[in-house]
């Protein structure tokens, strides 16, 4: 039960990934049931590179507009550590960047591993029909998953320098 709560807790991606495995498993082998229970391992997976990755994997997806925040709030601050020196408002701010950034990060990659395979398992299960099912389904999720948890994450990284910004002009 704790591994369904941490999916949940996850984000819609490792959901969305638990769910595409178990139709994947039921469509491939319909009969034992044991072989359901498999269908969390992609999104355990996910969320362990997401885990393990995160700071790799925001600077790879929000690099640039991580950067100039960072850069922006260094200004602000100067020397001090920004997080540190910051309020207890402003470091829950960023702790629920990071928070998010990790269930985004999990979207994405999640998104990813959708898009790439349903083509391949369109095909083998319904042939050239099955290919075109899967490549819709694969552009759904490239675009629900991946595009735009790419774009939030960008927008959540562009926002993290408004708090510093507010509190440091007013000093």
């Amino acid at each position: 039960m704790q591994i369904a709560t941490k999916i949940w807790d996850s984000g819609w991606g490792a959901v969305f990934l638990t769910v595409y495995t178990g139709v994947v498993i039921h469509l491939v082998t319909p009969e034992p049931l044991f072989l359901k229970t498999l269908a969390v391992l992609p999104a355990i997976l996910v969320m362990f590179i997401a885990d393990r990755q995160n700071n790799q994997l925001i600077n790879f997806f929000a690099g640039g507009e991580l950067r100039r925040s960072t850069d922006q709030i260094q200004e602000i601050t100067g020397d001090d550590d920004f997080y540190e020196s910051a309020s207890e408002e402003l470091q829950n701010r960023v702790d629920d960047f990071d928070r998010r950034a990790y269930q985004k990060n999990i979207s994405i990659l999640a998104g990813v591993i959708i898009t790439v395979t349903t083509p391949f398992i369109g095909a083998y299960l319904r042939g050239t029909l099955g290919l075109a099912i899967g490549l819709l389904v694969g552009l759904l999720a490239a675009q629900l998953l991946t595009r735009r948890s790419i774009q939030e994450l960008n927008r959540l990284a562009q926002n993290i320098s408004k708090p510093y910004t507010a509190k440091y002009e007013n000093q």
